[in-house]
């Protein structure tokens, strides 16, 4: 059973939601950013009333990158101070539509967009490049999964998951793309409101009434909630799936509903 152990309501849209580390950081709707560390306390706030298109996490927790398309910039975020940079976005990469994959290698992040394929940005001295799925095999490895033509992609999870769809067997198919491991998840609800989260072979399916947890193919908790509330998302704070951060949309009081619940010892 899972005991609530903080909650926090906001009335405004939370439109970003992320792990990092054992903490996790939002960005809620025309105010800015807030980052709460493992002990669900708020360390820092950042004011900024744009909300980023994506938002890339460093994997030791310590920078991330907003991207802010239609103003022409990228932030750099210090995690540790909770201080922005901005730096424009060059002209002949600022009509790219970035998704969510990218892979980050020493100062350099690469992402991809349809326009311009693998494009490296360079954190130390901010510069932009045209890369080759050469320089970096593992990332040239995730988007040709997640774009092949057999199965839906559904999500990329950092540093490499990937997740697809097969919608003749009604289940999610799981790949590791660095060490190669596939597992599947049955899955027959509505797939049009399903979000994903994954912490190693861990995996969380919010539907906006249900939420599941499974380690690779088995169950381990399922759960409904009240009728009269939207679940948007369960993100797991660790890989046993101890610990969660559920978002929901209430009926009345606020926007944005956010709870932290813990595992209790059966």
């Amino acid at each position: 059973m899972y005991k609530q152990t903080a909650d926090f309501q906001f009335h405004q849209t939370i439109e970003w939601l992320e792990r990092v580390g054992e903490g996790w950081m939002l960005y809620l709707a025309q105010t800015g950013f807030l980052f709460f560390d493992e002990s669900s306390q708020i360390r820092w706030e950042i004011d900024w009333k744009w909300t980023p298109c994506a938002l890339y996490v460093e994997p030791n927790a310590r920078r991330a990158v907003a991207w802010f398309q239609e103003k022409g910039l990228y932030g750099v975020i210090d995690l540790q101070q909770g201080q922005m940079e901005t730096h424009a976005i060059p002209q002949r990469f600022n009509g790219d539509w970035f998704s969510n994959l990218h892979y980050w290698q020493g100062d350099d992040i690469f992402l991809y967009s349809a326009e311009s394929d693998v494009v490296a940005l360079n954190l130390h001295d901010h510069t932009f490049r045209y890369s080759r799925y050469e320089e970096v095999p593992v990332f040239g490895n995730i988007i040709e999964l997640a774009y092949q033509g057999t199965y839906d992609f559904e999500r990329f999870t950092p540093e490499t998951c990937v997740t697809l769809f097969d919608e003749r067997t009604h289940h999610f198919l799981v790949e590791n793309v660095k060490t190669n491991e596939t597992w599947r998840i049955p899955y027959e609800g509505d797939r049009d409101t399903v979000i994903l989260d994954q912490v190693g072979e861990t995996t969380a399916i919010t539907s906006t009434e249900s939420f599941q947890l499974f380690h690779r193919e088995e169950e381990l908790f399922c759960s409904s909630v009240c009728a009269d509330t939207q679940l948007l998302k369960v993100m797991l704070l660790d890989e046993r799936g101890d610990r969660l951060v559920v978002l929901s949309a209430p009926p009345r009081f606020c926007h944005s509903w956010l709870q932290v619940f813990e595992r209790q010892e059966s």
